[in-house]
């Protein structure tokens, strides 16, 4: 009998984050729960990297391709910074995100990316990328093994899609957070992947 041997070079290693643009500000949030084929390889790992003093890189997936992708993203920003004298604003940074990610399309990063932070206006923004660097601006996002069972909550919440007052809803940030711990204590009972703790920057 002939068997086929193949080798696959990527392990979706879990962690669900979650992140909502305010109008001065923007809430972040990580579950701490590491793990693989529901083994649990860490209760302390947080998928939200600081890039520089305004934004946040906030990646889930395999950890390799994380730590990479971040590793990578260091070295450019401060080439960036070198070259033009300045801090990198967090648009810039998510179009350098898009187009290093698009340079590793045939071959690309096993994550789901979201970057975060504050625009050249003070304004909170949320950019997400596909693997291979398709980039759109929103007023949240969420990615991760529990993503299904939050996004339509914050679709609810947040648009106030497919409730009896649809349109857009302002919380200031405490009810933002407040929110975001909700969430993610009712998603915990019903996803094993998600668990431990939770993280939350402001």
């Amino acid at each position: 009998m002939v068997k086929e041997h193949g080798w696959y070079p990527y392990e979706f290693q879990s962690g669900t984050t979650v992140a909502v643009a305010g109008d001065d500000y923007v809430v972040v949030a990580s579950d701490t729960r590491l793990t693989e084929n529901h083994a649990i390889l860490s209760r302390t790992h947080s998928n939200v990297y600081k890039m520089h003093n305004n934004s946040l890189l906030l990646s889930t997936g395999f950890l390799g391709d994380v730590l990479t992708l971040k590793k990578t993203l260091e070295g450019r920003i401060k080439t960036y910074e070198y070259t033009h004298n300045k801090p990198i604003s967090t648009p810039a940074l998510a179009q350098m995100i898009s187009i290093m990610m698009y340079g590793r399309r045939f071959f690309p990063y096993y994550t789901n990316t979201v970057i975060t932070g504050l625009d050249t206006d003070g304004k909170g923004c949320v950019f997400a990328f596909d693997p291979v660097g398709s980039m759109t601006q929103q007023l949240y996002a969420c990615e991760g093994s529990a993503m299904p069972l939050i996004l339509p909550i914050l679709d609810a919440h947040i648009l106030g899609k497919n409730t009896s007052k649809p349109g857009p809803v302002k919380r200031t940030k405490e009810e933002t957070v407040k929110m975001i711990k909700d969430i993610y204590m009712a998603a915990c009972e019903r996803n094993v992947e998600l668990g431990d703790g939770v993280v939350i920057h402001v």
